[in-house]
């Protein structure tokens, strides 16, 4: 594995979490509506709905993309706003963990790769969460054992699998 691959998250992955902001969005305008409704009228409230749920999606597919990279080096994750990178000997295991976006499989890293983040409140939050020691895997490959990041363990941990 002399290259790096660079992967991003799956269009399951991608399509799951649009739905379940799609929802939140459009639960989040529904208080909103309701007194448009006794204020102006319907179609106005129904409007409203649309625009807003319609908007906020339009924005989070303009977000950053995920992506994992794996190297001779090691593995590298930048979910958006901060950047993990860890060398193949720092990683501590692979397990299930639960993230804001449900249960994954991740590798467990021995210390903290934090690299970058966005603001220092995100540094603290990312290092409060313990999520400066989680890079997921389940979100890249759905079968992530016989995938690209599979290979790559295989090649410099095989002890993980």
């Amino acid at each position: 594995m002399g290259v790096s691959v660079v992967l991003t998250p799956t269009t399951r992955s991608q399509r799951d979490r649009l739905t379940r902001m799609g929802l939140l969005f459009f639960l989040a305008a529904l208080p909103v509506a309701a007194v448009l409704v006794l204020i102006v009228n319907w179609p106005v409230a129904i409007g409203y709905v649309v625009v807003q749920t319609g908007g906020l999606l339009f924005a989070v597919r303009q977000q950053h993309t995920a992506a994992l990279k794996l190297d001779t080096r090691g593995v590298q994750f930048e979910p958006g706003n901060f950047v993990l990178r860890a060398e193949w000997a720092d990683i501590h295991e692979v397990a299930e963990v639960t993230l804001p976006s449900g249960p994954t499989q991740a590798l467990i890293l021995e210390k903290s790769a934090l690299r970058w983040t966005h603001t220092p409140q995100v540094r603290a939050q990312v290092i409060q969460r313990g999520w400066d020691r989680i890079i997921p895997l389940d979100e890249f490959e759905s079968d992530w054992r016989r995938g690209k990041v599979g290979d790559a363990l295989r090649e410099h941990r095989p002890d993980l699998l």
